[in-house]
Parts: structure tokens; sequence; C-alpha cells
């Protein structure tokens, strides 16, 4: 098998820059992303053994019997029907990142701690009351962000965690919005955030990032939404950490209705953006809101390109390249060496248009497969033709290989 070495002009590191969209979809307490129903499965209701709006983070347990599951890790007896990982206990210490201290501490030295799989994420909603950052005495989510947003404060004040033109963080009444890096990658993508509020399917209130300044601003709506909230700033979009800061607190609705809050029915605002998963109370089932924004992703790529030279690569190691009369195994051995026979005839593959007729024999493969070496020569990667590529002594070929690294 010939081998040859790349040069330096035959490979080129590339990043592939790529902006994913994402749509989130909420109606009558239910989450919906990119429009994806539950998929039934010969053991499960949904196979991925996950809920509707959710995505799974290592795609395991895939329409696996979760009831035959009878693993005992304390007495390693039982039937392992799931993937789940596990940790022996050991002088390392190692354990979970979900395992307290207390918990680890339980377990007896050699013992096996075990987690579960799937894990899946999902956007989450958190609704803060006012005087929500006065009053608690361990902090919240909103707390936490505070430094961040003062960061963002040079590209627009809106980011202030406290200001005296946009109000206090931790006193006025706000939602939080929290999306998983999963879904957007390295960053949300700017001027790509919209949010949609819809009553019985009617488009109320609309606001997008239009500035790619992190203000969602209020772009279009039903004439009363718009009469109070036409070009206002319904809240900041922190596009690195995947949050969303609602605090309009203008009337969208003309109507009152229940927002799952417990309350008495009333005209809904931005802060009512996202009702639904989290809430025990009723909720006006006709409200369903809509969230679509893009990610970032960034994937390496390499480019390399493999040469099939002139008058090289014309032998086979396939044994039809021998023809079939020749005694291919006749070989001789003295107490020197082991001799094979060097004069085996080769099949003549080439074709005529005439029938009946031999064509003049001539040297020729067929190149179907490339094999990516490294420099100790192991095989790392095999490139497969969609179509064997015949290759003659007169003929060179330069192939394109692609690899996502």
């Amino acid at each position: 098998m010939p081998y040859y070495k790349f040069k330096k002009k035959d490979i080129l590191r590339n990043r592939i820059k790529a902006h994913p969209n994402n749509t989130f979809f909420i109606n009558d307490k239910n989450v919906y992303y990119n429009n994806r129903n539950d998929i039934s499965g010969a053991h499960v209701e949904n196979v991925q053994h996950i809920p509707t709006g959710y995505v799974s983070l290592y795609g395991m347990n895939v329409d696996r019997a979760f009831n035959d599951h009878t693993y005992d890790p304390d007495a390693d007896s039982g039937v392992k029907a799931k993937i789940f990982p596990f940790i022996t206990k050991n002088s390392s210490l190692n354990s979970f990142g979900t395992t307290s201290t207390t918990d680890f501490n339980m377990f007896q030295y050699g013992d096996i701690v075990t987690g579960s799989y799937p894990l899946s994420a999902s956007i989450s909603r958190e609704v803060f009351a006012t005087n929500h950052g006065t009053t608690a005495s361990t902090g919240s989510h909103i707390l936490a962000l505070k430094n961040t947003m003062n960061h963002y404060t040079p590209i627009s004040p809106r980011y202030a965690f406290s200001s005296s033109l946009y109000g206090n963080k931790a006193v006025d009444a706000l939602t939080l919005i929290s999306i998983p890096s999963i879904f957007y990658g390295s960053t949300i993508k700017r001027n790509s955030v919209r949010l949609d509020i819809y009553i019985s399917g009617t488009l109320v209130a609309a606001c997008e990032d239009i500035y790619r300044d992190g203000r969602l601003i209020q772009t279009s709506g039903t004439a009363y939404a718009q009469t109070s909230g036409s070009g206002r700033t319904a809240g900041m979009v922190l596009y690195n950490e995947g949050f969303l800061v609602l605090t309009g607190s203008w009337n969208t609705t003309a109507l009152n209705y229940n927002w799952g809050d417990g309350g008495a029915p009333r005209k809904g605002n931005w802060q009512d953006f996202g009702a639904g998963p989290e809430l025990a109370g009723t909720l006006t089932p006709s409200a369903s809101f809509s969230l679509k924004f893009q990610g970032t992703t960034y994937i390496q790529n390499i480019t390399m390109f493999a040469d099939a030279p002139l008058g090289e690569l014309n032998f086979s190691p396939n044994p039809t390249y021998i023809s079939y009369r020749a005694n291919a195994t006749s070989a001789s051995s003295t107490a020197t060496g082991y001799f094979q026979n060097n004069e085996l005839p080769l099949k003549n593959t080439v074709s005529s248009s005439f029938f009946d007729f031999n064509a003049k024999q001539k040297r020729q493969t067929f190149i179907s497969k490339i094999g990516i070496y490294d420099e100790n020569r192991n095989l790392i990667a095999i490139a497969n033709l969609s179509k064997p590529i015949k290759k003659l002594d007169d003929r060179d070929f330069t192939f394109k290989l692609k690899l996502d690294i």
C-alpha cells in the first residue's frame, strides 16, 4: 500500500461559524422546541425519555425499558436495562458534581456511586415580585447577575442593575428567562431575538432586539398594545450568558385574563411572557408565547488535498487483480530465503466497445477509499468515495477531504 506525505500547502485549517435557529413555543403549560412532538417508541411514550420541549444532552437511554432495570449497586447484581454513570469510591475521592459532600461521606470505600441518564435541558422561567432583592437573605438569580449586567452598561445604560432612570432590578418586579448554552453555543446572535404574545392565536405584542444592544423593543402588536408600548424597552438580553430579563409593565392586552399567578384576572404585560410550565394556578388556555433566536457555534474544520500522481497507484492488493489462471501461490524457498513468483500475469480489466474483442492490456486501478494516517502510521480516518474512480497511468487526481475536529 503506497503512502504519501501531505505537503505544507495540502492542509488548510478553518473555523466554520454557524447560526442555528431555535424556536420555543409555550401553550397551555406545555413547551415545544422547534415544533417537535413526542415520538412513540417500543418501550416508552417518547423514545428519548425526556419531557416535551427538552433536548437530551448525551442522547443516551433512547427507547429503553426502564421498568426492567433492577440493578442494585450495593449488591452489584440485577438486570442492567439502561445506561448509567458510575464511580467507585476510592482514595482519589472522585465523585459526581451533583453529589453533595454529606451524601458522598455516607458511602464506604469500594461502594459504587451511580447517576442516571438521560440528562435534559430546556428554558426556564422565574418571576420576581416587588422588593425581592431586599428581603431575600440568601440572594437570588437576579442578584447573581448584578455584576454581569453592570459590566454591559457601556453598551446600553439599560443594563444598569440600579439606575435613577431605569429603576432598581433588586426592587422592581421582573421575569427572568434562562436559556441553557446547549441551545445557543458560544453566544446568542445579536438582532435574532424575538418574543411574541398570542391570545386566541392572534398576535398581541412582539418585541425584538433590533438595535443589537440588548434592548428588547416592542415593534408590533394590536392597536391597544402599540398605543402604550410601541418603541418601548420590554427587557434586556444577556447574549453571552443566555438570559432574558423582562421588565416591561405596561398593558399588552385590552381584556383581563388569568395568568397562573393565583391572583384575580387582569390585563397582561411583558412580565407574563412564558407563563405556563412552572405555574400551579389556572392559565388562560388561549394564551401562548413564542421565543425565537439564533445561536452561534464554531466548528473546527481541516481540509486536506490528497494527490494521486501520474504513473503511480497502478497496482491493487485485491486478489482479483491477478489473473485466475495464474498460480498465485507458486513460490520457492531455500536456506537463504523465501521467494514469491514475480511474473504473475495481471487480469485485463480494460473493456472494449467491440463485441468479443479483448482490448489492449493497460494498467488501471479503481480508487474507492483513502486512508488518513498520523505520523506513526496509525489509521485515524477513512474517506469512502461514493463511486470508485478509475486510475490510469496517464491520469492524476487530487481528492479534497474535509474533517471536523
